[in-house]
């Protein structure tokens, strides 16, 4: 069941938004995404968003556990010349980052196991906030897109309830991984000017200095 959410404004829908509006909230879209809990944000132009298929290639080499058991994962999923014409329609949007604290949550292994989902469900609120957030100050195409995946963080199903004919129970709150879609994360991440370090199966906690987690929501 989705839980109830508190009640926000609404405004009028105008296919123009003056310069002046617009960057101010966009300021204002930056700061309530420091106030849900993101330990940084930063208005970027969307066109620095790329997805590479090389991205959305390494879900499938080395394989990831997590293939093909989500909508949203590949193989299934929108494919990434579908996503880089979307995502060219806008112009502006909000990339903020939570620093995971210790980094061991995400940075060792038998640890991560424990703290991943924990960390991906505040992320994922982030991103469905700031986009509603959006959405009710008349920015009706708003995007929130996270990371990692759905199905473990929310419903924690072995396999998607929408791949065998079911409804997700999250409708509101799931969505898709900015890597699952082909976005690079790492190049996107190093071009705003914030550190990162790759984290993987077998590396030493002690050698890495700062573990994050990502989004992004798609403004105007």
């Amino acid at each position: 069941m989705e839980e109830e959410v508190r009640l926000g404004p609404t405004k009028k829908i105008s296919l123009q938004i003056p310069y002046e509006r617009l960057k101010e909230d966009l300021e204002n879209f930056k700061q309530k995404t420091l106030e849900f809990g993101a330990s940084m944000a930063e208005i970027i132009p969307s066109a620095w968003v790329k997805v590479d298929e090389r991205v959305r290639l390494k879900c499938a080499v080395p394989l990831c556990p997590l293939f093909g058991t989500n909508i949203y994962c590949p193989p299934h999923g929108f494919e990434p010349e579908f996503m880089r014409k979307a995502l060219a329609q806008y112009s502006w949007a909000i990339l903020y980052a939570l620093d995971v604290i210790p980094v061991e949550h995400f940075a060792d292994r038998p640890v991560e196991r424990e703290f991943a989902i924990q960390w991906t469900k505040r992320n994922m609120e982030i991103a469905a906030k700031v986009e509603t957030l959006a959405f009710g100050n008349g920015y009706y195409l708003a995007l929130g897109l996270c990371q990692f995946n759905c199905l473990r963080v929310l419903c924690k199903q072995e396999r998607c309830l929408i791949l065998d004919g079911g409804h997700c129970p999250f409708p509101l709150k799931a969505r898709p991984s900015m890597e699952g879609l082909g976005i690079d994360v790492y190049g996107l991440v190093t071009k705003v000017g914030w550190d990162i370090y790759p984290i993987y199966r077998t590396v030493n906690p002690k050698e890495v200095p700062r573990a994050l987690t990502v989004g992004i929501v798609f403004i105007y």
